[in-house]
């Protein structure tokens, strides 16, 4: 079957996940994509370690997410051997996916400025901590548990107890999501290139993303609505409560004037249905009022199971859930019928027999229908003397 991206060739230059995981959305999508490493290689091709998973040339689950099914060279871009393959591979590339900072990038001549007049069609895509342009941070060290979620105040801000212990931001999820950008840009530069013929720059950080992602957040900080939050100032119908068998109910309703009368039935305080205090979003604005409608829910949940109140909310169309762990997904039938149906995950079996679930790309594209993405990475410069000959 022919995938949209077939025939498009990859050169990647790339470390961590962000610039990698814009590279596993265009070779699932059916590009050709040869990442090159250098000195010691990719460091998450060790990361599995840290979190008890294998990391050996055959089994290698971590490294496969965002790396599998592409080739592999290993170069030294002090040698002048490699710098000529490099540039031939260059001259027949669509696109240049890197995360090399930029003062690395003009001393090697891989940067835009020297790249655009030697391949014009060329699509150049850099991923960046804080933003590829000149600014008071743009030297400094981010990776996205700094620059994604520390500087955008997703660490600080999401604590409803000031004296709690910040949260520990999620691994690589803020490269994850700039990786997401990345790929619209790339695909965007490409679009454009079908037109004028010419390639063109794009970057994207991990800061930026950041702040992006922040975007209504943002905007109400600057007028009503300042974070930090605590419960008893976050809307009684966008939080979390814990109910009387110890799980806790997520629920999250944006219509709160619309909703409110079925609210109050599910949490068994109807005496609230007519007040005016809290029967209106513009009502609760007020933090007092807010605070009496919360400390009524959070009493009444505790009298009532997760299940009864979740049944009640779904009864009237109200979005909850009971809360989930990370890894509850591949225990529960109802969720892996969902992800597997959507081709959210990709099942793989290791040479040792252990079946693995792949996260995969969450984009559906009728032509191509649900695939099954998940390819193994391979060792450092396994692919070298194809690719060097087929290059020279």
């Amino acid at each position: 079957m022919n995938k949209p991206l077939d025939g498009l060739l990859v050169v990647e230059l790339t470390t961590y996940w962000a610039a990698p995981s814009a590279g596993e959305f265009l070779r699932c999508l059916g590009a050709r994509v040869i990442k090159i490493e250098t000195g010691k290689g990719d460091s998450v091709r060790n990361w599995g370690r840290t979190c008890g998973m294998p990391i050996e040339s055959n089994e290698n689950p971590s490294f496969d997410l965002f790396n599998g099914g592409k080739e592999f060279v290993s170069m030294d871009l002090k040698d002048p051997g490699h710098q000529k393959i490099l540039n031939n591979m260059l001259s027949k590339a669509d696109v240049f996916l890197t995360s090399m900072r930029l003062g690395g990038l003009k001393k090697y001549g891989l940067d835009w400025d020297s790249l655009k007049v030697k391949y014009p069609r060329l699509v150049m895509a850099h991923v960046t901590d804080y933003g590829c342009k000149d600014g008071p941070m743009s030297e400094a060290p981010g990776l996205d548990a700094v620059a994604f979620f520390a500087m955008n105040g997703l660490i600080s801000d999401l604590l409803m107890d000031p004296d709690a212990t910040p949260i520990c931001p999620p691994t690589g999820m803020g490269d994850l999501i700039t990786g997401m950008p990345l790929f619209a840009g790339i695909m965007t530069a490409l679009f454009a290139r079908e037109r004028t013929g010419i390639g063109d720059f794009v970057s994207t950080s991990l800061y930026g993303t950041g702040n992006w992602v922040t975007a209504a957040i943002n905007g109400g900080t600057q007028y009503y609505n300042p974070w930090p939050r605590n419960r008893y100032t976050q809307s009684p119908m966008a939080q979390a409560y814990k109910m009387k068998d110890g799980k806790f109910v997520q629920l999250f309703v944006n219509e709160y004037d619309r909703y409110f009368p079925d609210f109050c039935r599910a949490m068994h305080i109807e005496d609230l249905i007519n007040d005016e205090r809290v029967n209106t979003r513009a009502a609760i604005n007020n933090h007092d009022y807010c605070a009496l409608i919360v400390q009524r829910c959070i009493d009444s949940c505790l009298k009532i199971t997760s299940e009864e109140l979740t049944t009640a909310l779904a009864a009237s169309n109200i979005p909850c859930t009971t809360l989930r762990g990370i890894g509850d997904k591949y225990k529960e039938p109802e969720q892996m019928e969902q992800l597997l149906n959507n081709g959210y995950l990709g099942r793989f079996v290791f040479e040792s027999g252990k079946e693995y679930y792949h996260p995969q790309i969450p984009i559906y594209i009728e032509s191509v229908g649900i695939q099954n993405y998940s390819a193994q990475s391979k060792a450092m410069g396994a692919d070298n003397s194809t690719v060097f000959k087929e290059f020279a």
